[in-house]
């Protein structure tokens, strides 16, 4: 009989949570820290949109228990209810020369609707959520470059 169905796949007999790991000095001299493996994006309101409830742009693997849980743990923020949606990403077309006219979507996003227990949402002025735009310096400056190239 192959040694690979005796012992398993690999020869591993036993589950790998049981396995114990070295843990470095360093973890008990630093305060642990939390990364969590999922976003969230708060959105502007839309109109007649009551002013407990938010709007998130969040990752698809959230669900709703999860956004919960991560809105108590992180902002400490309850929340009464919480509806999501999937939103359809843009689509557009685009001519190549062989192949003719393709169209492409972009990604799609994941909305939630978080309804607050007993705080208000007040949100930044429209021109937090404005698209920024980068201004270039002006070529008349002054100023020397910090990096130039020998002549």
């Amino acid at each position: 009989m192959p040694r690979s169905l005796l012992f398993g796949r690999q020869g591993i007999s036993s589950a790998l949570w049981k396995y114990h790991t070295k843990q470095s000095n360093i973890q008990g001299k630093r305060p642990q820290v939390l990364f969590t493996q999922y976003w969230m994006k708060v959105l502007p309101p839309r109109e007649g949109m009551p002013e407990n409830t938010v709007m998130f742009e969040c990752s698809f693997q959230m669900s709703r228990t999860e956004i919960r849980d991560y809105l108590k743990e992180l902002y400490s923020l309850e929340s009464l209810q919480i509806n999501t949606e999937v939103v359809d990403g843009e689509r557009f077309k685009y001519t190549l020369p062989e192949q003719g006219v393709r169209t492409h979507t972009n990604t799609h996003k994941k909305i939630a609707y978080v309804v607050l227990k007993d705080k208000m949402m007040q949100y930044p002025s429209k021109e937090f959520f404005a698209p920024k735009t980068v201004e270039e310096p002006s070529s008349s400056s002054n100023t020397p470059d910090l990096v130039s190239a020998p002549s």
